[in-house]
């Protein structure tokens, strides 16, 4: 996260704190001494005051000053200085049309219709610049640009306060240098630790990223960062929101704290929490605080909660510049999508091979059918959809036919094969078992139970169709008014309603707000800057 370089605010400091050190007024001689090619006594308001013309030169403590004319009042040790006025310190040069300094006070003021303020590559450009050299400070309220070779910056206002060396600039302060640009509403530098800190809504841009917030910090020393209030950051195909994001370049770690969510729109995913952690140098992630994720396909989008997240980024080989990452969802794992909905404690999803591995005690359901098993793995299309799950150990397939009666399907392992988005056929291995219900003009007239190695379940719209047994296959049929049902009931078998999650909001934390980006006045506006 490139935000600035060691030449983005180093020039704010050579200007004004070149001048002001150089030009430091000591006190060894109050007296400002003046001499002219011609001096006169006047009585100007009601004062006797000395009038130089023509190639006046002004010293005081140290200082260097020229202009065409000048007015000395000895009594108050105050002066006026008219028309080319040149203050001068070893390297450092003021020019501008007047000058107005108080010998006593040691405040002093140059006006012009351009003041510039000339040391070695820097340039301040303004029309009049406040000083007190007492204790070295020095400001300017009528918009000023600061300028060397790179960098350029621009605001209302500026201060400089010497002695806690501490530079200020507020009012539409604008930042730009080869490397970057920051807008601000204001800007505070200390040139002794090497920390910059602004203040209201801040943009910030470079080639590779772009910032928003609305207070941070920048401790160029360190190469570390913190952005705060709505902050978020683009980073090519990552967005990452947050009200407190810490980065630490040169460890490559970052924190994001209250209202997390980090967006990769080349996945379309979104990951929403309340504190996440990014290692750059292990690629590693962390989202917690009621983490939820989101998964955007073409027609619909997964919506699944846990109790944390971890994020793996790894570099494909097989592709040039390509990287695919593992995500970890770590316990109370529940999800929700328009075809499909699930439980399990953990999960693991791969987006190179876009398939999702479920673990402990996986349950899923499409449409009114319920599988369950030790361990599920779904495979997915370019598109995020299913397109086959294997379900092993104790894999158990139910349908419910009606309130109380259930088409029922085990084995040892199962495959199911999926058809735009519904079960089209199950291939069950293992001492496999089914119980389905057969019906007469729409009631149920009759149920099958049976047995075999292996069979194979065909489903169309979403009910079984067909059932095909394949080695030493047994079969008994049962009118439904002599049904014993609890020997027609496999044993696994437990229908789970109650812990279906029926809709998005059974998966999204309450009080999250989804639409994040949206939410917030200014953001869409910012990113489209």
């Amino acid at each position: 996260m490139k935000i600035f370089t060691n030449h983005i605010l180093e020039f704010t400091v050579t200007v004004l704190l070149s001048f002001l050190s150089h030009y430091s007024f000591a006190q060894k001689d109050k007296v400002i001494q003046v001499n002219a090619e011609s001096m006169k006594n006047l009585i100007r308001n009601e004062q006797q005051v000395v009038r130089y013309l023509g190639t006046v030169n002004i010293s005081h403590q140290g200082t260097i000053m020229m202009c065409d004319s000048a007015y000395l009042t000895r009594k108050t040790n105050n002066l006026e200085a008219y028309g080319n006025v040149i203050v001068t310190k070893e390297d450092a040069k003021l020019f501008g049309d007047y000058l107005y300094y108080d010998g006593n006070t040691s405040k002093g003021k140059v006006t012009g219709k351009e003041v510039r303020l000339i040391q070695k590559d820097a340039k301040l450009v303004t029309d009049t610049i406040y000083f007190n050299t007492k204790d070295n400070s020095a400001y300017y309220n009528t918009s000023g640009i600061l300028t060397n070779e790179e960098n350029k910056l621009v605001s209302q206002r500026g201060y400089y306060y010497s002695k806690i060396k501490k530079y200020y600039f507020s009012g539409n302060v604008k930042l730009e240098g080869k490397d970057g640009r920051l807008y601000t509403d204001s800007l505070e530098y200390s040139t002794q630790d090497e920390l910059a800190y602004f203040y209201g809504p801040t943009r910030i841009y470079n080639k590779d990223s772009y910032v928003y917030c609305e207070k941070g910090w920048y401790d160029r020393k360190n190469e570390k960062s913190n952005f705060f209030n709505n902050a978020f950051i683009i980073n090519g195909v990552q967005k990452i929101y947050g009200q407190d994001i810490f980065y630490d370049k040169k460890n490559g770690y970052s924190k994001i704290i209250g209202k997390v969510a980090i967006v990769d729109t080349t996945q379309k995913v979104t990951v929403y929490g309340g504190r996440a952690f990014f290692n750059d140098k292990t690629k590693e992630a962390e989202v917690t605080e009621d983490p939820l994720l989101l998964m955007i396909s073409e027609r619909d989008t997964l919506f699944l909660r846990t109790n944390k997240f971890l994020v793996n980024s790894f570099r494909d080989t097989t592709l040039p510049d390509s990287t695919y990452r593992i995500i970890k969802a770590l316990g109370a794992v529940k999800f929700y999508k328009k075809d499909i909905q699930g439980l399990c404690d953990s999960l693991l999803y791969n987006t190179k091979d876009s398939t999702i591995s479920m673990f402990v005690s996986p349950i899923l359901w499409n449409e009114n059918n319920q599988i369950s098993a030790d361990f599920i793995k779904a495979f997915s299309t370019i598109g995020n959809k299913i397109k086959k799950m294997n379900f092993d150990g104790a894999a158990f397939f139910t349908q419910m036919e009606e309130k109380t009666q259930f088409n029922q399907i085990k084995g040892k392992t199962m495959i199911a094969h999926f058809n735009d988005g519904k079960i089209a056929k199950l291939d069950v291995n293992g001492n496999a078992e089914a119980v389905r219900f057969f019906r007469d003009e729409g009631a149920i007239a009759a149920v099958n139970k049976s047995e075999s190695s292996d069979l194979v379940v065909l489903l169309k719209n979403n009910q079984i169709s067909k059932i095909s047994l394949n080695i030493k296959p047994l079969s008994v049929f049962y009118p439904i008014g002599k049904v014993n049902y609890e020997e027609i009931t496999l044993k696994g078998f437990n229908w789970l309603k109650d812990t279906r999650p029926q809709n998005k909001f059974d998966i999204i934390p309450k009080g999250l707000d989804l639409v994040l980006t949206d939410s917030k006045p200014g953001f869409r506006k910012d990113i489209n800057q």
